[in-house]
């Protein structure tokens, strides 16, 4: 089986949807030989903040010397992002030879007249036997959706589970509160484990509380066994003193942008020295250098300075407001353009309505894939939030266009709604800026 051979035939698997439940993986794993049971894993999960969690994880244990498997979802531009070791995106021969392994197994399970496993199942078991056959010394799990009942929760002894904040999303699968919604992250506590959260919604505190206890887990919450503090930020990053179960450390950079991924910091750094409790031990300087050299495409990117240039994945209200907090903290525009293109099983009226009144020009668009709301229904909704200009452009590329279009000094142009538009905006924006324009310094 050739490269494009396996995407194909991965993909293929779409037509049985989104189907929580541990029946399906566990049985191809069994006929694969359980290559998750050796794996010592770090679990990540949560509503928002889990990707980047996992990316400073997974950055602070390579720079501490650990052969590290990162699997991550959805990934960008490159389906082989969602499958790499040591920040290496697993080899088109790689993933091939794997999913030709694979293939048979789920052959085998459809002739036993068992339920084919979706395709979200068959990824994340090709996963597992990648980094098994890989022997990495740690593996970073990031959920895929929710917890209970995600594909990746056939992990039975995590060295800690994460859980950073829980917000309204996925409500028709996961719970129409955050109380319930927390409730099926918090299924991937394991008894007798560490837990570290970053969760501050009272509801989602109290289940993961509850959950912790219940499975004999140590527990270390955000300003309470774990806290930061803010020293500065700007467009080059933040600097933090963060204090956690083995001390203090003073002045920890943080490349990633924004104020919240100051929080995601203090949650993996909490994490790494709560590991030293499982026979993981982590020093200052690998945290300090994994945190400074932690790169996470589409989230809160800088992709030119001149013009100004940002994309970020947020694809619920609670991301939106993120972005916005993020906008007006660390750029100083004198008029913002969005260019928005959201998923039609999202929440779009709240995202609008929190970005939309901040723009003053709004360019709607369709992201790629099936699932993607028309831009028409999403103008009209932007129409109602902004006093701005707000246009429809069919394709990205249009959108995009007509985004750079008139973009004047101080201005700043944000392409955001969904990793899927960021995905198809992100390549585009090289081409057309340039592949070194975020390089060069700002000068506002």
């Amino acid at each position: 089986m050739e490269y494009r051979e396996a995407l194909a035939y991965i993909h293929g698997f779409q037509r049985f949807g989104v189907r929580l439940g541990l029946e399906r993986v566990r049985s191809l794993l069994d006929r694969l030989g359980r290559p998750h049971d050796g794996l010592r894993v770090v679990h990540v999960g949560g509503t928002n903040g889990k990707g980047s969690v996992s990316a400073m994880l997974a950055s602070i244990f390579q720079a501490a010397g650990l052969r590290t498997g990162l699997y991550i979802s959805p990934y960008v531009e490159d389906f082989r992002e969602r499958i790499q070791v040591n920040r290496q995106f697993i080899a088109q021969p790689d993933l091939a030879r794997l999913v030709s392994e694979v293939r048979p197994a789920v052959e085998a399970m459809v002739a036993a007249g068992e339920e084919s496993p979706t395709e979200f199942e068959l990824i994340t078991a090709v996963a597992f036997l990648y980094f098994a056959r890989q022997a990495v010394d740690v593996v970073v799990l990031e959920v895929g959706l929710g917890g209970r009942y995600d594909a990746t929760n056939v992990v039975a002894d995590p060295l800690a589970s994460v859980i950073t904040q829980v917000a309204l999303d996925h409500t028709d699968r996961l719970g129409q509160t955050v109380g319930e919604i927390a409730g099926e992250k918090a299924g991937i506590i394991k008894p007798g484990g560490v837990t570290v959260t970053s969760a501050t919604d009272p509801d989602a505190l109290a289940v993961v509380e509850s959950v912790a206890r219940e499975q004999g887990n140590r527990l270390f919450r955000l300003d309470r066994e774990y806290r930061f503090e803010e020293r500065s930020a700007s467009y080059h990053g933040s600097i933090i003193h963060f204090e956690g179960p083995l001390g203090r450390l003073e002045n920890v950079y943080v490349y990633l942008l924004g104020r919240h991924q100051q929080q995601n910091a203090a949650a993996a750094i909490c994490a790494c020295q709560a590991l030293s409790s499982r026979g993981l031990d982590l020093g200052e300087t690998a945290i300090r250098a994994g945190l400074q050299e932690v790169r996470w495409p589409g989230r809160l990117e800088v992709m030119s300075w001149n013009p100004m240039a940002v994309i970020d994945g947020a694809h619920n209200p609670a991301a939106a407001a993120t972005l916005a907090r993020a906008l007006e903290d660390l750029f100083p525009w004198t008029r913002l353009v969005l260019v928005l293109g959201v998923l039609a099983d999202k929440d779009a009226a709240g995202i609008v309505k929190v970005l939309a009144p901040l723009a003053g020009r709004v360019v709607c668009t369709r992201p790629p894939g099936p699932r993607a709301m028309a831009p028409e229904a999403l103008a009209a909704l932007a129409r109602n939030h902004t006093r701005g200009e707000v246009l429809v452009a069919p394709t990205v590329g249009e959108a995009l266009e007509r985004g750079l279009d008139g973009l004047g000094r101080g201005e700043l142009l944000c392409i955001t709604g969904s990793l899927y538009l960021v995905g198809e905006a992100r390549p585009w924006l090289r081409e057309r800026l340039g592949t070194d324009q975020a390089a060069v310094s700002p000068e506002f």
